[in-house]
């Protein structure tokens, strides 16, 4: 639901966009998404991606066709777990700055830096086909939009804002888990956040000075 001004306010979740979360395609991409986030190597054959989640090579094979199209289910089933963690979070109060910096502190938690790391590497990979990029920028954005139009602005200043935000934060979260200085990060969150402030209608919620 959308983030209303002085209560809680709950991120919306988005649903899975291929299926019933019992189907056999969706049990196979979680078993390997747990493989690899259990130490499994990426460059993995789909006979031992196969193998590690319990089904047979010709199964693997019915559902994903090539190791680079299971391996492009795997990094959608990341993009999701994250927006479903940042969804689970529960805010008091509507203070941009606030709300910026626990949306923050929350993506941040170290448990979910495998998940990081293995979307950014297969993301990177060019066998690894991501073949809606689209589709997922927008979903990312309509997880964030209710919130910043929450903040007094317009659809289209609502929707600019959650991209940049998205952006912002891919990127501090890239160098968060690639070995960068966790203070250092964590000091250019806090930056980027400071010019967060409550807006009038139609205004970015960000402060004009350079």
């Amino acid at each position: 639901m959308a983030a209303t001004t002085g209560t809680s306010q709950r991120l919306v979740p988005q649903p899975a966009a291929n299926g019933a979360a019992s189907s056999a395609r969706e049990k196979l991409t979680a078993a390997v998404l747990a493989h690899l986030l259990d130490g499994g190597s990426a460059q993995g054959s789909l006979r031992s991606f196969a193998a590690a989640a319990g089904v047979s090579h010709s199964l693997v094979l019915y559902h994903f066709g090539s190791t680079s199209g299971l391996l492009a289910a795997v990094h959608l089933a990341c993009e999701q777990r994250e927006r479903e963690h940042l969804s689970a979070l529960q805010i008091g109060g509507a203070e941009p700055v606030a709300v910026m910096r626990a949306m923050w502190k929350h993506l941040a938690q170290p448990r979910m830096w495998p998940v990081y790391r293995l979307g950014f590497t297969l993301r990177l990979r060019a066998d690894v086909p991501v073949t809606d990029q689209d589709g997922e920028r927008d979903a990312w954005i309509t997880t964030l939009q209710p919130l910043m139009s929450s903040f007094g602005l317009t659809p289209a200043r609502a929707r600019a804002e959650a991209i940049l935000w998205v952006a912002t934060c891919r990127g501090l979260l890239w160098e968060l888990v690639t070995g960068a200085d966790p203070r250092r990060i964590h000091q250019a969150a806090e930056r980027f956040f400071a010019h967060y402030h409550p807006g009038a209608p139609g205004q970015s919620p960000r402060a004009n000075s350079s």
